[in-house]
């Protein structure tokens, strides 16, 4: 029974990642947000199961696709996320810069 609730909280990561991936495609970046972090809620959860006896054939079968299925997501998440990071991460370190200069001419 307990590994059947693990495998219900996979497929509800599986659910988050691809409402998650909709967000990034919509560039719902709040909601991608919000979706992340219910999503880390679920794998604390999953901690809880990793000592119990393991699965059958056919439950290890449906956790190995519901992963797959999650990492695809993922790494389509990732494509659609990292421009956004780097124009970010760009935009925070010209800032830095900026302020740098400002301060080492006004002294």
């Amino acid at each position: 029974m307990e590994n059947q609730n693990s495998i219900a909280i996979y497929e509800a990561i599986a659910e988050l990642t691809n409402r998650m991936l909709i967000a990034a495609k919509e560039q719902d970046w709040d909601m991608l947000t919000e979706l992340e972090n219910r999503s880390a809620q679920l794998i604390d959860k999953l901690k809880y199961f990793k000592d119990l006896e393991p699965l059958s054939g056919n439950a290890t079968q449906q956790k190995v696709s519901t992963i797959k299925r999650i990492l695809v997501d993922d790494r389509e998440i990732r494509d659609l996320v990292s421009p956004r990071m780097a124009r970010l991460s760009a935009m925070i370190s010209n800032s830095h810069t900026g302020k740098k200069v400002t301060r080492a001419y006004n002294q």
